[in-house]
């Protein structure tokens, strides 16, 4: 991991969490922030002083850095990275090619965009294959990154709206579920019941979504009843144009990525 920053930390705490014994195997640097060295004493994995001593130590490099970074670090590095290792980027907006581009073999490259999720192995990793990748690298990254949570393989042009939907989801997510609970203190409920019903429905909708490969039309049917409480409730979100103003969230968190990338 070069890098050590939010995402990076969330990742290695995900990757520890699914299987303790991997801390030995994951080597993380810093920019002299201490923060690799921070995670070292309390997750058990190994920080080293510099990135080039990462790369020759490392069979998969990922790139944690800020895009700016991104040319920098791999112009410092470029030569180390062989066609024998693997590159992963969750740097946005950096397609795979301007990295090939700056590597001077035929490494195989892949773009990642992890959520927050992965800190707690419920994760959801958008994955993306260079020019140059082939299956056995490609095996070697999402070996581990589905110890994180869900790999999802995309085209690099999908990765805005993956963007907009998955990687800042959880932002929306956490904006819905706060509603709930405000929604439930006003009926009368404490925060602590109001959110314990809430989070708990939450999980019971999607793993039955999930294990019953249900559309949500058909769950809305199973639980709506004429005249019901759903149903009523159900109106009142239609008038308030909820559906209309999530779709409008998620588009233009989209257009801000395309913009930033």
């Amino acid at each position: 991991m070069i890098g050590a920053g939010n995402m990076a930390r969330a990742m290695i705490e995900g990757w520890v969490r699914a299987d303790p014994a991997r801390a030995s195997s994951i080597i993380a640097t810093d920019r002299g922030s201490g923060k690799a060295e921070a995670l070292a004493e309390r997750l058990g994995i190994v920080a080293v002083a510099t990135n080039e001593e990462l790369v020759e130590r490392a069979d998969i490099v990922v790139l944690c850095v800020k895009p700016i970074d991104v040319e920098r670090v791999l112009r410092s590095v470029g030569s180390l990275i062989t066609p024998a290792k693997a590159l992963a980027s969750v740097a946005a907006g950096v397609p795979t090619v301007t990295m090939e581009s700056i590597l001077d073999d035929d490494v195989p490259v892949f773009r990642l965009m992890p959520n927050v999720g992965v800190q707690v192995c419920s994760g959801t990793v958008c994955f993306a294959s260079g020019r140059f990748a082939h299956t056995a690298a490609a095996d070697r990254v999402t070996e581990w990154m589905r110890l994180l949570g869900a790999v999802v393989p995309l085209m690099e042009r999908q990765f805005d709206a993956a963007t907009a939907l998955s990687g800042s989801g959880p932002a929306f997510i956490g904006l819905i579920v706060e509603a709930f609970e405000d929604a439930g203190i006003v009926a009368g409920l404490s925060h602590v019941a109001a959110r314990e019903l809430i989070l708990s429905t939450m999980l019971g909708t999607v793993q039955l979504l999930q294990e019953h490969e249900l559309s949500c039309s058909d769950l809305r049917r199973m639980v709506t009843s004429p005249g019901g409480t759903a149903a009523t409730g159900l109106a009142a979100l239609e008038r308030g144009g909820v559906r209309g103003a999530i779709i409008d969230g998620v588009l233009a968190a989209m257009r801000r990525a395309a913009e930033l990338g």
